[in-house]
Parts: C-alpha cells; sequence; structure tokens
C-alpha cells in the first residue's frame, strides 16, 4: 500500500506519491531517490508445491557440498537434462554462498534462512528471508511478518516479494529478531494476523469492488447508465467504511477469504509454521556485510538505485564483487 510521500520510478521518472481516488493515481514529479522497491507484472509465480521441490534439490546440493565438494556437486547436477555452463555456474554460487555466509544459510526443505544486512548509507536494517514456496505464500507471510515487526517498533515496515522469499527492512535504529517473531507466529494466529494486516488496504478496497459488484451492492448498468471501473471504485469505498463495521457480514467475509485463501496460500503458511513449531523446519539467522549470492534478486528490489535493467546489472556486479573479496583466500572446496 502506498502512502503519501512514497517515491515510485514510471518510464524512467521518479514521481512522489499524494494520494488516490477511485482509480486514480495523483503524483508530483520529484527528483528523490526512489522508496518503493520495483514490480514486476504479468509474470507466471512459482507455485507453493514447485517451491518445496526447489528446495528439496537445495537440500541435496548443500549435502553434497558438504561431503564431496564442488566436484560432487557439478557430478550430480550433469545427471540432470541441463548444459554444462549452467552446472558450473550452479555449483560456483552454491559454493560462494557456503563460503560467504556458510553451510546453513542455504535455504532447503528443512531450514528457512533469514539474512539480517545494515545499510548505513541509506539508514535501513534489512532482512532478506529465504523462504522459497512461491510467491502467493512469500506475499502472505511477508505481511504477517511485517504486521508484527511494525506492532513491536512501531514504525513503518517496507516489503518486497519474490518467487524465492521476501526483503523486510525498517530504520537503523529499530531492531526486530525476524526469525524469533517467525518462530512466534502460531498457525492458529495466521489468519486473525493477516485480517488485521489487509484492513484498510488497498488490496481489500480492490477486492471488495469486485465482491460488491457480484453481490449486486454497486450496479455497473442501471437505466441505461453505465458505470466506470473508477465510479464504481468510490461507491465500493463509500460502501466498506459502513459494511466494515457490521458483524460476519457476507461480502466481507468473501473479501477477506478470498484474499487470504486464494491470494495468500493460507494453508501453505500454516503448513510451513506448523513445520516450525513441530521443530521439523529450522528458521536461521545470519549477518552479512552485504547480501549474499542466493539474496541478490531480492536486494535488487529494494536497492533505491535499481531503475533500468543496466542499473540491475551494476547493482548484481557491485553485490558479487562484494561477496567475492570477503571469501578470497578462503577454501574453494566445499568441505570444512
Amino acid at each position: 500500500t502506498l502512502e503519501k510521500g512514497d517515491v515510485f520510478v514510471l518510464g524512467g521518472g521518479n514521481y512522489e506519491f499524494q494520494y488516490r481516488r477511485g482509480s486514480k493515481v495523483y503524483v508530483d514529479p520529484t527528483s528523490s531517490r526512489a522508496t518503493v522497491p520495483s514490480w514486476f507484472s504479468e509474470r507466471l509465480p512459482l507455485s507453493y508445491d514447485l517451491g518445496r521441490e526447489i528446495l528439496s534439490v537445495q537440500g541435496e546440493i548443500a549435502t553434497r557440498l558438504r561431503e564431496g565438494g564442488r566436484t560432487a556437486v557439478r557430478s550430480w547436477l550433469r545427471e540432470f537434462p541441463i548444459d554444462e555452463n549452467s552446472v558450473r555456474s550452479l555449483a560456483r554460487m552454491f559454493d560462494q554462498q557456503r563460503r560467504y555466509a556458510g553451510p546453513s544459510s542455504i535455504p532447503t526443505d528443512e531450514r528457512l534462512v533469514v539474512e539480517e544486512e545494515l545499510d548505513r548509507e541509506e539508514y535501513r536494517r534489512r532482512y532478506y528471508v529465504h523462504s522459497n514456496y512461491g510467491r502467493q505464500f512469500n506475499d502472505g507471510l511477508s505481511r504477517l511478518v511485517a504486521y508484527r515487526c511494525s506492532r513491536r517498533t512501531n514504525t513503518n515496515v517496507q516489503l518486497a516479494v519474490a518467487d524465492n522469499g521476501f526483503t523486510v527492512s525498517m530504520p537503523l535504529n529499530r531492531k526486530v529478531e525476524v526469525p524469533d517473531v517467525i518462530e512466534s507466529i502460531e498457525p492458529s494466529a495466521a489468519l486473525p494476523d493477516l485480517r488485521a494486516a489487509l484492513d484498510g488496504t488497498d488490496l481489500l478496497k480492490r477486492y471488495f469492488r469486485i465482491d460488491a459488484t457480484r453481490a449486486l451492492m454497486i450496479l455497473k448498468r442501471y437505466k441505461g447508465y453505465e458505470k466506470s471501473a473508477a465510479e464504481q471504485q468510490v461507491s465500493s469505498e463509500m460502501l466498506l467504511s459502513f459494511a466494515d463495521e457490521l458483524d460476519d457480514f457476507a461480502v466481507i467475509e468473501e473479501t477477506y477469504r478470498e484474499i487470504i485463501e486464494d491470494k495468500l496460500d493460507l494453508r501453505g503458511i500454516r503448513e510451513v509454521l506448523a513445520a516450525v513449531q513441530a521443530g521439523d523446519v529450522a528458521v536461521t539467522h545470519h549477518e552479512v556485510d552485504s547480501p549474499s549470492p542466493r539474496a541478490f534478486g531480492l536486494a535488487t528490489l529494494v536497492a533505491s538505485d535499481v531503475v533500468l535493467a543496466d542499473d540491475e546489472s551494476a547493482a548484481l556486479q557491485e553485490f558479487h564483487a562484494r561477496v567475492v573479496e570477503q571469501i578470497d583466500g578462503t577454501p574453494a572446496d566445499g568441505r570444512q
């Protein structure tokens, strides 16, 4: 949800968000740096089931890297229908991850990883959460974590979500143990916390308009007159403020259900949280000076100077150079 003063990039220009009315957003051009992470539309998200399979493969890579080093990983990867360049790139990336942040920094189906980075230049504390369970899962879990973090620190928390994890960002003078936050969330608390986190968001308003139209609370056409989507949105927001005060109002309940269960993967979130509570999935914490190789993608989402593709490439090269500089001189072989 955009708030007044947020700066985003569109078409190479920076714009400061002022307010939204209906389906229109009112902004002012600005020279300030972007504060909103970049996003991509029309891209199929990673599914929860495929994400679990990827985590299982990463667990196998971590085991072979520990027992036989990079050579053993390459030998195993060659059994799959991938080219030699991909084999070497994957083996090198996971080896650099281990050497930079340790063996337990590789996320697997039995381990969820949290990296903490202090960005003193931008005065931000960033947590990179490696939860490779898909975009819908990460969208939901990130909202849960941000909701609890904001309650503990009494400050705004920024989020950026991807298929392989999410980023939680807050001012440098605020500190929350994100691993403890994740471990403390009971599966039964996921639903009420998500409802509280969604309250007042643009996402809720948008879905309520759709459901209110389905329920004929808003008439799209009446006596030859057709309401535009913007007019429907204004009408729905007026209705929402009234309907939200009613207990168990069917349209409100369906709106929350549609968002939480269909868009935010409540079932998957509860499943993973239950595994964390049972000790089947560990949550590890790592403090890093710069994002690890597995966090490069998450880091570019929140980098304020990444606007175009060339900027992203330059940022990735800089992140990689920092990693190589720090691990230079450590054993290249994966065995301890």
